[in-house]
């Protein structure tokens, strides 16, 4: 990994917390056997990182996912990589009706903070995740086969990013 000073990691954090937010999201009203059942296993996709400057970096991204034995918690490790940097997050959500909380935490630069999220409809997702000294905001849609992330964010040099997931 190539780290550019102070400018970059923010860069970093700012695509990896909306991330991890969005991924572990996956809650959905009116389960059956729990709100995470349709996660498990592997996912792949690329994206794009819009930067304030309206510059653009592809993105590429793995993400693993296993579901407790009720469906009502989820545990995910996700992979992303772009010619400039590399991120690993681990995040750990549980569901409570059509909410969701938890925590992240971004391995390669050793930050965390909590996620909170809801989900307005079956197959929609919002969650706020706050860090020290930022804020993120993401939606996300998914089927169960595909998942579509689009994630703001404030405060740091990163404008936006949005993700395509496909379950392998």
């Amino acid at each position: 990994m190539r780290v550019y000073g102070e400018k970059f990691r923010l860069r970093e954090l700012a695509f990896a917390v909306p991330l991890a937010t969005l991924l572990s999201s996956a809650a959905a009203p009116a389960f059956a056997a729990g709100p995470f059942t349709g996660f498990p296993g592997e996912w792949t996709g690329t994206g794009d990182v819009t930067m304030s400057d309206g510059s653009r970096d592809r993105i590429k991204c793995k993400a693993s996912y296993s579901v407790g034995p009720s469906g009502e918690a989820l545990n995910i490790n996700v992979n992303c990589a772009s010619d400039s940097y590399r991120v690993n997050i681990i995040s750990n959500v549980v569901a409570q009706g059509t909410d969701f909380s938890g925590t992240w935490r971004e391995t390669t630069r050793q930050v965390s903070g909590d996620v909170t999220g809801r989900v307005p409809a079956v197959g929609q997702y919002q969650a706020s995740l706050q860090g020290t000294g930022f804020g993120l905001e993401l939606a996300a849609t998914s089927n169960g086969k595909i998942q579509a992330i689009t994630i703001n964010s404030q405060g740091t040099d990163v404008k936006s990013v949005k993700i395509s997931l496909k379950k392998a």
